[in-house]
């Protein structure tokens, strides 16, 4: 039995490094390398708390194709539970291209598959209420399971005594009104939200970390914490203390792919330690600064003693 599940999405991930623009019809355009990898932000995120050390479970939606096979067996090789995977007849395996740029940004193209009809009849309760923590990610992708399916899985969780999380993607061409109807019936059956900067914008209008957790908050959740890339993340409470979570120095930034999902992974495991919300936030920050360091999702993701080590050492950035 698991303490965390990951209920969202999953895919494949083709990642071509390094792309810094796109061909005409007709064109060709050469790129470095190729990595094929899984991807999608439950698998993601379930596969860096695997390769932590932190038991987790995923629940997740794939085709009876080779592609799912490979998902399972990718998570399988992690440790992770997959009692609750959905194997669906008739549709494939979800599937993006990511385009690498020089400076570690991304963009992708994605075919939602078997995401786009993961439900709530879908879900095994029975493993998400033994949990202590339920995170739902992958909103704003997920076309039947976003908004009020989603809600009914969370208000689930919290009657059983489970904390809920729930993040999304950054669709940017979506429009205002499908934001709210997806993420509005959420958040008064949440524990944490954890929107990215970009995303929290587009939800509430406004333009301030602050501002915008307070929006957040009179609709209903309870805690919200705003990943802001290499600033690190804001956190306000239930209480209404606020604080701003720095991120540590590295190196060099090869690939930002799974950066949200790996912190996202540093944050559950140190809520299921019995850390605060902002020492939370900083095991985030640093699992986060392993993934950018290395091409792919979890390919930079160590076991959490060796990330712990990291942030004893590692300065933190300059704001």
């Amino acid at each position: 039995m698991s303490d965390i599940v990951n209920v969202g999405i999953c895919c494949v991930d083709a990642i071509g490094q390094t792309i810094d623009d796109y061909p005409p019809p007709g064109g060709l355009r050469l790129f470095d390398q190729l990595t094929l990898t899984t991807g999608g932000n439950a698998v993601n995120c379930s596969i860096a708390l695997g390769k932590m050390g932190v038991d987790c479970d995923a629940i997740v939606k794939v085709g009876d194709d080779n592609l799912g096979e490979f998902v399972v067996s990718e998570l399988n090789k992690y440790n992770v539970g997959i009692e609750g995977v959905i194997h669906a007849k008739g549709i494939h395996t979800p599937f993006t291209f990511a385009c690498v740029f020089s400076g570690g940004q991304r963009s992708f193209f994605h075919t939602q598959g078997a995401n786009g009809t993961l439900c709530y009849d879908d879900i095994n309760l029975n493993i998400v209420k033994r949990a202590k923590f339920c995170f739902v990610t992958g909103t704003m992708v997920m076309k039947t399971f976003d908004g009020r399916h989603s809600a009914h899985l969370l208000a689930d969780a919290q009657e059983a005594g489970v904390k809920t999380l729930l993040d999304t993607v950054y669709v940017d061409n979506a429009s205002v009104q499908l934001w709210h109807d997806n993420i509005y019936p959420c958040l008064p059956v949440l524990d944490y939200f954890i929107p990215s900067q970009p995303e929290a914008k587009k939800i509430t209008g406004l333009q301030t970390p602050s501002d915008m957790a307070r929006f957040l908050q009179d609709k209903g959740c309870k805690n919200v914490i705003i990943k802001m890339d290499e600033h690190g993340a804001f956190c306000r409470d239930t209480s209404g203390h606020e604080a701003m979570v720095p991120s540590y120095q590295v190196d060099k930034v090869v690939d930002t792919t799974g950066a949200g999902d790996t912190w996202s992974a540093g944050f559950l495991a140190g809520l299921r330690e019995g850390l605060g919300m902002p020492e939370a936030a900083m095991l985030g920050n640093a699992t986060a600064a392993h993934c950018i360091q290395a091409p792919g999702a979890s390919t930079g993701i160590v076991s959490l003693d060796r990330i712990k080590e990291f942030q004893k050492k590692t300065p933190l950035r300059r704001q």
